[in-house]
């Protein structure tokens, strides 16, 4: 819900977003914190201007998946849990698809090819059947316990938000009875602080770390830096996952 004196319009939702930004902002919170540290990651050892380009397709693919991540992280801020899901998911999915086409030089042409013509898209879509399941199977190269996390959260997008399914419908509905009348609420956006405020700030950045974890693996070089800073990166997402936990699910 984001009535704001009874006003439910779009304006209202617009004013009750920005209000719950503000104050995250100037309270300060360890989600952000982390959001800051996750895009930094990005900037410095995937996409900024330090890092080579080694294939320009594939780096353009690292670019949208980070501004899909801070798209994400905004929506998330606000408050608006179910619609951080369909982005997170693009940029998820955005990643795979850099990572097939770092370990086959044959898929860049055929991905640009797409709208080129029909035949392009035939093509296109022959070359990326499956591509998170594909993606996956790279991931587990490096360590099937990643793949499967990995692939895990994607479809946990689809279930939260990304697909208009019963739980992602019903999940943020609320009904009660007053007075021999039904009252149905779906709630838009959730307050800060708010168990499902946090809960949604924690999809964003475990789905943020998947993201950078898979980015990263599209890179020829690897830098022990980077490896390290991605470990501490996953600690500090766990601390995070601890700090929801004894905060609102202990009885």
């Amino acid at each position: 819900m984001f009535r704001n004196n009874g006003d439910d319009s779009f304006r209202a939702y617009l004013t009750a977003g920005t209000e719950n930004l503000d104050e995250i902002l100037e309270a300060g919170s360890p989600f952000l914190t982390m959001m800051d540290d996750l895009d930094s990651f990005l900037n410095q050892y995937v996409s900024g201007p330090s890092v080579q380009i080694d294939n320009p397709i594939i780096h353009l693919m690292r670019t949208n998946a980070r501004f899909l991540l801070m798209t994400g992280f905004r929506i998330g801020l606000t408050g608006h849990v179910s619609g951080i899901f369909p982005i997170l998911r693009t940029a998820l999915e955005t990643a795979c698809y850099a990572l097939l086409m770092a370990n086959d030089e044959t898929l860049p042409e055929k991905w640009i090819g797409r709208h080129s013509s029909p035949e392009g898209l035939k093509a296109c879509k022959n070359a990326f059947k499956k591509p998170i399941k594909d993606a996956q199977k790279l991931v587990d190269k490096h360590d099937p316990v990643l793949g499967t996390w990995m692939y895990a959260l994607y479809e946990s997008t689809i279930d939260f938000g990304a697909h208009p399914n019963a739980k992602t419908v019903t999940l943020h509905t609320r009904i009660s009875f007053e007075e021999g009348m039904t009252r149905l609420e779906n709630v838009g956006l959730y307050g800060v602080g708010n168990y499902e405020y946090e809960g949604g700030l924690l999809a964003c950045v475990e789905l943020g770390l998947a993201t950078a974890m898979v980015l990263y693996m599209t890179i020829c070089k690897v830098s022990p830096e980077a490896v390290q800073a991605i470990q501490a990166l996953n600690d500090r997402k766990n601390e995070l996952e601890d700090m929801i936990r004894e905060k609102h699910l202990q009885d």
